[in-house]
């Protein structure tokens, strides 16, 4: 029995090892082409095509919803960062903002192809989807959370904290847009961005 688990282990080893290369071989291609195909894919990480249809369900497209959530999860770790409370209270309402939209301009120009090509076959694949969902979702729960411990330490205004998440969710989003992305200096932009989600979320306003 013993000696069955251990094999089990580790062709289960195997198979993640090989997500991993196939998911970075595609991102690779992604951040570099903005598109990839099976085959171009299977050669960069030197295995076969059928070794990517065995490994993702729906082939190509499972493949890129799980390259696409690799980015997410970096959007992810942009938003964690900053949107706590202890950097609230340490930074300021101010500071916080900056730091969130700064840190998404950065993640969302490093991964602008690979947004590209996700959101372009997001109608068409549910895998991808589910993805942008669940990860929506995750987003949504922590800034509703953030709001909260905000407004109860009295440095977020009064106010609907499903709103305010959302508000936060929305201009999060937007920040992966090209004018801001592709601007020579997005300085000024970005202090406007910040000036905005301020003069929302300062408790001055609900005074």
């Amino acid at each position: 029995m013993g000696e069955v688990v251990t094999a089990e282990r580790l062709e289960a080893g195997r198979s993640m090892r090989t997500r991993a290369v196939l998911v970075e071989a595609a991102l690779g291609r992604l951040r570099t082409d903005g598109s990839f195909t099976a085959e171009q894919v299977a050669a960069d990480a030197g295995v076969s095509v059928a070794t990517i249809y065995n490994r993702f369900p729906g082939g190509r497209d499972g493949l890129l919803a799980t390259a696409f959530d690799s980015a997410l999860h970096r959007v992810a770790e942009a938003y964690s960062g900053p949107l706590t409370a202890d950097h609230l209270l340490d930074h300021g309402l101010e500071v916080t903002m900056r730091t969130m939209v700064d840190r998404l301009a950065e993640v969302f120009t490093d991964e602008a192809l690979v947004f590209r090509a996700a959101l372009a076959r997001l109608s068409e694949s549910r895998a991808i989807r589910d993805t942008y969902r669940h990860h929506e979702a995750v987003a949504r729960a922590a800034n509703r959370r953030f709001i909260e411990l905000g407004q109860a330490a009295g440095r977020i205004a009064t106010g609907s904290p499903d709103e305010f998440a959302d508000l936060l969710l929305v201009v999060g989003q937007g920040v992966n847009n090209p004018v801001l992305l592709g601007a020579s200096n997005r300085d000024p932009l970005c202090a406007r961005i910040t000036a905005a989600l301020v003069a929302v979320l300062s408790p001055e306003t609900s005074r």
